[in-house]
Protein backbone atom coordinates (compact mmCIF):
# COMPACT_ATOMS: atom_id res chain seq x y z
CA UNK A 1 0.00 0.00 0.00
CA UNK A 2 1.16 3.49 -0.79
CA UNK A 3 1.02 5.52 2.43
CA UNK A 4 0.32 8.83 0.68
CA UNK A 5 -1.96 7.57 -2.07
CA UNK A 6 -4.12 10.72 -2.14
CA UNK A 7 -1.06 12.97 -2.58
CA UNK A 8 0.28 10.73 -5.36
CA UNK A 9 -3.06 10.80 -7.18
CA UNK A 10 -3.23 14.59 -6.81
CA UNK A 11 0.31 15.06 -8.12
CA UNK A 12 -0.36 12.82 -11.13
CA UNK A 13 -3.65 14.59 -11.88
CA UNK A 14 -1.61 17.80 -12.01
CA UNK A 15 0.12 16.46 -15.14
CA UNK A 16 -3.18 16.87 -17.01
CA UNK A 17 -2.91 20.67 -16.96
CA UNK A 18 0.62 20.92 -18.37
CA UNK A 19 1.41 21.70 -21.97
CA UNK A 20 3.82 19.25 -23.58
CA UNK A 21 6.23 20.12 -26.43
CA UNK A 22 5.24 16.93 -28.27
CA UNK A 23 1.53 17.83 -28.07
CA UNK A 24 0.68 15.10 -25.56
CA UNK A 25 -2.70 15.33 -23.89
CA UNK A 26 -2.59 13.69 -20.48
CA UNK A 27 -5.64 12.03 -18.98
CA UNK A 28 -4.90 10.50 -15.60
CA UNK A 29 -6.95 7.51 -14.47
CA UNK A 30 -6.80 6.05 -10.96
CA UNK A 31 -7.91 2.50 -11.68
CA UNK A 32 -8.72 -0.39 -9.37
CA UNK A 33 -8.95 -3.37 -11.71
CA UNK A 34 -10.77 -5.36 -9.01
CA UNK A 35 -13.80 -3.12 -9.50
CA UNK A 36 -14.01 -3.57 -13.29
CA UNK A 37 -15.32 -6.33 -15.51
CA UNK A 38 -12.73 -8.11 -17.62
CA UNK A 39 -13.93 -6.22 -20.70
CA UNK A 40 -13.58 -2.89 -18.86
CA UNK A 41 -10.08 -3.86 -17.73
CA UNK A 42 -9.00 -4.58 -21.30
CA UNK A 43 -10.49 -1.27 -22.50
CA UNK A 44 -8.38 0.54 -19.89
CA UNK A 45 -5.29 -1.40 -20.96
CA UNK A 46 -5.60 -0.74 -24.69
CA UNK A 47 -6.12 2.98 -24.09
CA UNK A 48 -3.19 3.41 -21.67
CA UNK A 49 0.13 4.79 -22.87
CA UNK A 50 1.85 4.89 -19.47
CA UNK A 51 1.00 2.47 -16.70
CA UNK A 52 2.40 3.30 -13.27
CA UNK A 53 1.97 1.12 -10.23
CA UNK A 54 3.62 -0.66 -7.36
CA UNK A 55 4.98 -4.15 -7.89
CA UNK A 56 1.98 -6.47 -7.96
CA UNK A 57 -0.29 -8.59 -10.12
CA UNK A 58 -2.10 -5.57 -11.61
CA UNK A 59 0.99 -4.78 -13.68
CA UNK A 60 0.25 -7.94 -15.69
CA UNK A 61 -2.16 -5.71 -17.62
CA UNK A 62 0.80 -4.20 -19.46
CA UNK A 63 0.62 -7.05 -21.96
CA UNK A 64 -2.54 -5.51 -23.46
CA UNK A 65 -1.19 -1.96 -23.76
CA UNK A 66 -0.36 -0.33 -27.13
CA UNK A 67 3.07 -0.97 -28.62
CA UNK A 68 4.32 2.55 -27.80
CA UNK A 69 3.27 2.21 -24.15
CA UNK A 70 5.60 2.42 -21.16
CA UNK A 71 5.39 0.47 -17.91
CA UNK A 72 6.73 2.16 -14.78
CA UNK A 73 6.98 -0.32 -11.93
CA UNK A 74 7.39 1.15 -8.47
CA UNK A 75 9.63 -0.88 -6.21
CA UNK A 76 8.52 0.44 -2.86
CA UNK A 77 10.60 -0.29 0.24
CA UNK A 78 12.61 -3.09 -1.38
CA UNK A 79 9.91 -4.89 -3.39
CA UNK A 80 12.26 -5.63 -6.29
CA UNK A 81 12.96 -9.30 -5.75
CA UNK A 82 11.92 -10.50 -9.20
CA UNK A 83 11.75 -9.36 -12.80
CA UNK A 84 8.30 -10.63 -13.83
CA UNK A 85 6.92 -7.37 -15.16
CA UNK A 86 10.25 -6.23 -16.58
CA UNK A 87 10.35 -9.43 -18.62
CA UNK A 88 6.72 -9.18 -19.76
CA UNK A 89 7.21 -5.60 -20.93
CA UNK A 90 10.46 -6.41 -22.73
CA UNK A 91 8.97 -9.47 -24.40
CA UNK A 92 6.18 -7.24 -25.68
CA UNK A 93 8.80 -4.82 -27.02
CA UNK A 94 7.77 -1.95 -24.81
CA UNK A 95 9.76 0.35 -22.60
CA UNK A 96 10.05 -0.56 -18.93
CA UNK A 97 11.24 1.63 -16.08
CA UNK A 98 11.89 0.37 -12.57
CA UNK A 99 11.62 3.12 -9.98
CA UNK A 100 12.91 2.35 -6.49
CA UNK A 101 11.06 4.48 -3.96
CA UNK A 102 10.48 4.78 -0.26
CA UNK A 103 7.03 4.87 1.28
CA UNK A 104 5.54 7.47 1.45
CA UNK A 105 6.22 8.24 -2.21
CA UNK A 106 8.23 11.33 -3.16
CA UNK A 107 5.65 12.88 -5.51
CA UNK A 108 8.15 15.29 -7.06
CA UNK A 109 10.47 12.43 -7.98
CA UNK A 110 7.61 10.36 -9.39
CA UNK A 111 6.09 13.19 -11.45
CA UNK A 112 9.56 14.09 -12.76
CA UNK A 113 10.04 10.52 -14.01
CA UNK A 114 6.60 10.41 -15.62
CA UNK A 115 7.05 13.88 -17.14
CA UNK A 116 10.24 12.73 -18.82
CA UNK A 117 8.40 9.73 -20.28
CA UNK A 118 5.48 11.85 -21.51
CA UNK A 119 7.83 14.37 -23.10
CA UNK A 120 9.79 11.68 -24.92
CA UNK A 121 6.81 9.81 -26.38
CA UNK A 122 6.43 9.63 -30.13
CA UNK A 123 2.73 10.28 -30.50
CA UNK A 124 2.72 9.23 -34.15
CA UNK A 125 3.66 5.61 -33.44
CA UNK A 126 1.02 3.03 -32.77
Amino acid sequence: MIKNDKQVVGALRGLETREWPNGAQVEFRDVDFNLLTFEEQIMVDITTDIMVGPHGAGLMHNIFMPDRAVLIELHIDGSNANQHFHNLARWQGRKYIAKVMKNPIDTNDLTSTISAVIGSMDLNSH
